[in-house]
């Protein structure tokens, strides 16, 4: 197995995975598609928040474990690989999805021809075994789209420059399922480049294993997205918002038993 590479010379990446440890098999398949991408300048880094340590077959490379508090979130965790990350550039991928395997070499030429600070991949599905486009952020990086729709900004398909993701406080850990958009939101306010990289392809899964956030997260997510955003929204803006709000609210309140 080729091992990973880090040089002061190129470009290189840290992988942040965020875990629960509650669905090891994808997590494990998760790291293979890092491991066998066809640009070998990265780390890996994976973020345990879960009750137990974690386990690698010995023929993985090496990788940094590190362990926070029970269920402190992604986006808490993710923001704590980031204060290990050796590399300029970090890359994040959540544990039960997959990266192409030229994921990290398509976003290397971009960052060689362009020097964005911030570059977002295409997200497909993978469902019945197959492997289907599902979004494409490519010409829907703006304020007015993000306020009221995710054109496909998750935590796989974010590439960041270490300092700038720094200088804008990082993920938000009050906004999920938001807090992804916020991200790009906070890049876009404070000017930075951010720029689409369609043929970087991150794969989500479709499965039922593991925690997934609950009725009870999403609505204070919402909620707490709303009240950061209202006043850069249009009047129909906050209104679509308002109306998510509230439909979350009531799917929230039929689930009491």
């Amino acid at each position: 197995m080729t091992r990973y590479l880090l040089k002061e010379n190129r470009i290189s990446f840290s992988v942040i995975i965020p875990t629960l440890n509650t669905r090891h098999k994808y997590l494990l398949e998760s790291i293979y598609s890092v491991i066998n991408q066809t640009y070998k300048f990265f780390e890996i880094i994976v973020v345990n928040n879960g009750r137990n340590d974690i386990n690698f077959p010995d023929s993985f490379m090496p990788i940094k474990q590190i362990k926070t508090i029970y269920k402190a979130g992604s986006a808490q965790a993710r923001n704590i690989g980031v204060q290990f990350a050796k590399n300029n550039y970090v890359a994040f991928l959540d544990d039960d999805d997959l990266w192409a395997q030229d994921y990290l070499e398509n976003i290397e030429k971009h960052i060689s021809r362009d020097n964005p600070d911030c570059l977002i991949g295409s997200l497909n599905q993978l469902k019945d075994e197959k492997i289907l486009p599902f979004k494409n952020a490519h010409g829907k990086l703006n304020k007015d789209i993000i306020f009221l729709k995710n054109p496909g900004i998750t935590g796989s398909t974010v590439v960041v420059k270490k300092e700038v993701f720094i200088d804008i406080g990082g993920y938000n850990p009050k906004l999920p399922p938001s807090e992804d958009k916020s991200l790009i939101l906070e890049l876009i306010k404070k000017k930075y480049k951010v720029v689409t990289v369609p043929e970087s392809a991150a794969i989500i899964r479709h499965h039922s294993l593991g925690d997934r956030l609950t009725e009870l997260f999403i609505v204070e997510g919402i909620f707490q997205f709303y009240h950061a955003y209202k006043n850069q929204m249009n009047l129909y803006q906050r209104l679509f918002n308002i109306c998510r709000f509230l439909k979350y609210s009531w799917r929230k309140s039929k689930n009491v038993k």
